[in-house]
């Protein structure tokens, strides 16, 4: 048999330069079973690749002498390491050498293969060469047939170099195509992911846009700095007047970081004097303060894994401030009466009005902790620099009394020019407190205008005629709003002082606020 002798070394060249420069891993597969049929002088090449698990037989691709648009089904043949000596394929990859049958089938199974060659006779010689990757693992097998015996030609060492590169090129092929694959997963992935981001960015938008009302500029620029910091875990100072909504701010971050979780805990400095800041916050052990016999969680521990929010942080006296930046400083703090500290598992945000930056110059707070909580600060700017935000502001009252009370209220134009104009010391809590009372004077599907403004101001909030027919529940409500609002004002804001004023406890008071938003 001389094969070799009669190839045509320039075709066969042209082939092997096409197969090297193939860049589809399809188009790879065809080429190498076309060219190892044209070198071996055979009829039919058929291409099985083992599969991920290398358990089966995948047929990839084919090629037959004479039929141009033959092209092999797509067929899987499992493994069987038991019957692997009667299976030519089988054999061929478990002992990784080429089995070659060029004097007839007996002993052995080809029925996968005559399977594979549904409308083509099968030649009488067939030869199965197993593919090895760069680490000499088997990829898959070429089964080769022929009507002339195949044996001299695999004896030759330019047959060795053939299935060498037609190996070394479908080994490259895959590599390549798993990277392709990789790289659109990968893309995929990303994408889902900054869609999932945008998503949550949009959540937390709105979150804050509901709570953090106004379209203002100063606003908008606050409700970022909220959503940067609500992903920071550093403690928080917020700054702004009374009334301009700081606890609103706090929340908001506490809602948006990753301690929302665990609770937020409200803390009035003005309460914590000197003598007891440290039991407050840190706690006590049994016996630890005279004539107290039970222990007592710190607020710290009631806010683990959440927030501890401090409000009026310029109210604290020297000692509190003393403790409160080593707090800060190290993280750790001493329940009195124990010998151990404790880790801080709770986030600090503290609150106060812009006039503390004067008292650190006036050596009346300690700069040490200004400096150390003001390395993350929030500015709330007042309603003076926030106009446009009026509008929102009442509207977003209206819509809360609508759904608490079922009572629908709408509002004549000219009111917000009134407001516009209008002077609000307290800022967007009298803003949003002498809404709801003007409200009060409104009845269900009335108009809001600015005389019920006027009105509730001057204290003549309804006629003695009005108030004979006014449901005794509504009239009490409206009074405790009245007094409330007022007792609120004449204490500048602060709810400590109020509650006082109104001989009812800080807690009542908080309850009551909540409760006519104020």
């Amino acid at each position: 048999m001389r094969m070799l002798e009669g190839m045509n070394i320039r075709d066969h060249f042209v082939l092997l330069c096409s197969l090297v420069n193939q860049t589809r891993l399809d188009g790879v597969m065809v080429q190498s079973c076309e060219l190892v049929a044209d070198v071996a002088c055979s009829n039919v090449a058929l291409l099985y690749l083992l599969d991920a698990t290398a358990q089966n037989f995948v047929l990839s691709a084919g090629f037959a002498q004479g039929f141009s648009t033959w092209a092999p089904p797509k067929l899987v043949h499992p493994i069987d390491p038991v019957a692997g000596g009667a299976c030519p394929l089988a054999q061929a990859v478990m002992t990784g050498d080429p089995v070659c049958l060029d004097s007839g089938f007996n002993g052995y199974d080809i029925s996968q293969v005559a399977k594979a060659l549904d409308v083509i006779s099968v030649p009488s010689c067939l030869a199965v060469i197993p593919l090895r990757r760069t680490n000499n693992s088997v990829l898959g097998a070429m089964a080769v047939l022929s009507e002339r015996a195949i044996g001299p030609w695999l004896n030759r060492g330019e047959a060795r170099l053939v299935v060498k590169s037609v190996a070394a090129a479908i080994e490259t092929r895959q590599v390549v195509a798993r990277q392709e694959t990789d790289r659109v997963s990968l893309e995929k992935s990303l994408l889902r992911v900054e869609q999932d981001r945008s998503a949550l960015r949009r959540n937390v938008s709105a979150s804050l846009t509901r709570r953090l009302i106004g379209r203002s500029k100063p606003m908008q620029a606050l409700r970022e700095r909220v959503a940067q910091m609500a992903g920071q875990n550093g403690a928080v100072m917020i700054e702004g007047g009374d009334g301009s909504g700081k606890e609103k701010v706090a929340r908001a971050i506490h809602e948006q970081s990753r301690f929302s979780n665990g609770p937020f805990v409200f803390a009035d400095c003005a309460s914590l004097t000197e003598d007891v800041f440290a039991p407050e916050l840190f706690g006590y052990k049994r016996g630890a303060i005279k004539g107290v016999a039970s222990a007592r969680q710190g607020l710290l521990r009631k806010a683990a894994g959440g927030t501890l929010y401090l409000d009026g942080l310029e109210r604290l006296g020297d000692t509190a401030q003393a403790m409160l930046f080593r707090l800060a400083d190290t993280g750790f703090y001493r329940p009195l009466g124990s010998e151990r500290d404790r880790q801080i598992s709770a986030r600090i945000i503290a609150s106060a009005s812009p006039d503390l930056a004067r008292a650190v110059q006036d050596n009346e707070f300690l700069p040490a902790l200004y400096y150390l909580l003001r390395q993350n600060v929030a500015k709330v700017p007042p309603l003076a620099e926030c106009r446009e935000d009026i509008a929102d502001i009442v509207q977003s009252v209206l819509a809360l009394l609508h759904q608490e009370e079922k009572k629908t209220i709408t509002v004549e134009p000219a009111l917000y020019a009134y407001l516009t104009g209008r002077a609000f010391p307290g800022d967007r809590r009298e803003l949003e407190g002498l809404t709801r009372l003007a409200a009060s004077t409104v009845e269900n599907g009335g108009v809001l205008t600015a005389s019920h403004f006027r009105s509730v101001e001057t204290g003549t909030t309804r006629d003695a005629e009005h108030c004979e027919t006014m449901p005794l529940p509504e009239a009490l409500a409206w009074f405790e709003q009245d007094m409330i609002s007022r007792s609120l004002a004449q204490a500048h804001g602060n709810r400590a002082m109020a509650a006082e004023l109104l001989g009812v406890p800080k807690r009542t008071l908080a309850d009551k606020c909540k409760k006519y938003g104020l």
